[in-house]
């Protein structure tokens, strides 16, 4: 997948029906979701393979025909956990097509308290019971109708969104609760800017010290305050931003090895030759012949 800012900058579906379904497949090896965050819903159903997802601080290990609920602005990321072929359909929608607009009781009583993660509800949906196994139901009717562009699809779509969400509810509760303190949105708003100051700045160096500097932590808090979130220490995942813009380079240029460490920011060409091969399982040279075979 082409790699993007952190956060999504591009239009789900026209303005005037806020809604996109996305079908991705990617080879073992390729990032399947890189680390992102938008400030619409999905829906996100694993069709192949197997893969682990996370959302906010949590990780879910889906197999075919499972799906996760990703909420307005909450970071998420996947990876295939099998040496086979994954792919996923996800269908991302505004929530305003849900009755989020003004002077809207069910936008005032259920979506907005959702958006604000005020309701208890499952982001791993499974087969397990009924109501899972009918919501799943729902979202291949969704799917189907967005990509076949059958009659009526989005007066449908707007329906069973709805339905969804209502089921997805209900599968928790409903029921209030109080966020921890830990995902506060003043939290999730630093590791944004975090993550968005690496994505911008991979290609040169970055000190830890400067890291926790951007939000005023110390440099041991700041460590366990990142991997809480991301599974990752920030050395780790400034390392996989660079592997994974290195084999973008490798693909689409023709520059030399060498070059591409250097536009990635590795001063070491052993060193990017290591970090690359741990997190794409081959060296930048093989990695390259096989995208061109």
């Amino acid at each position: 997948m082409q790699q993007a800012h952190l956060k999504e900058d591009r239009v789900h579906g026209d303005p005037l029906y806020p809604i996109r379904v996305y079908e991705i497949c990617c080879q073992p090896g390729e990032e399947l979701l890189d680390l992102h965050w938008h400030d619409e819903l999905e829906f996100l159903m694993l069709t192949k393979g197997k893969a682990t997802f996370r959302v906010s601080m949590d990780d879910y290990e889906l197999e075919a025909g499972e799906a996760i609920f990703v909420n307005a602005g909450q970071l998420h990321s996947g990876y295939i956990t099998s040496e086979e072929a994954c792919c996923f359909t996800a269908v991302v929608f505004h929530p305003d097509i849900v009755g989020n607009g003004r002077f809207d009781l069910v936008g005032e009583k259920y979506i907005t308290p959702l958006i604000q993660q005020k309701y208890v509800i499952p982001a791993h949906i499974t087969r397990h019971s009924a109501g899972e196994t009918e919501l799943l139901e729902l979202l291949l009717q969704v799917f189907d109708l967005n990509i076949n562009e059958l009659p009526l699809y989005e007066l449908t779509t707007k329906g069973l969104l709805q339905l969804m969400i209502s089921k997805l509810m209900m599968l928790g509760g409903p029921s209030y609760r109080e966020l921890p303190p830990a995902v506060s949105p003043t939290h999730i708003d630093r590791l944004k800017l975090i993550i968005e100051y690496i994505q911008m700045n991979y290609s040169g160096p970055i000190r830890l010290e400067e890291l926790a500097a951007l939000v005023s932590f110390s440099e041991s808090y700041f460590c366990r305050y990142f991997k809480n979130f991301t599974g990752k220490s920030p050395l780790e995942y400034l390392n996989q931003v660079r592997a994974q813009r290195a084999a973008y380079l490798l693909k689409d240029t023709d520059k030399k090895i060498t070059e591409i460490s250097l536009d990635v920011g590795f001063n070491t060409l052993s060193y990017f030759i290591g970090v690359f091969k741990a997190h794409f399982g081959c060296t930048p040279s093989e990695y390259r012949r096989k995208a061109h075979a």
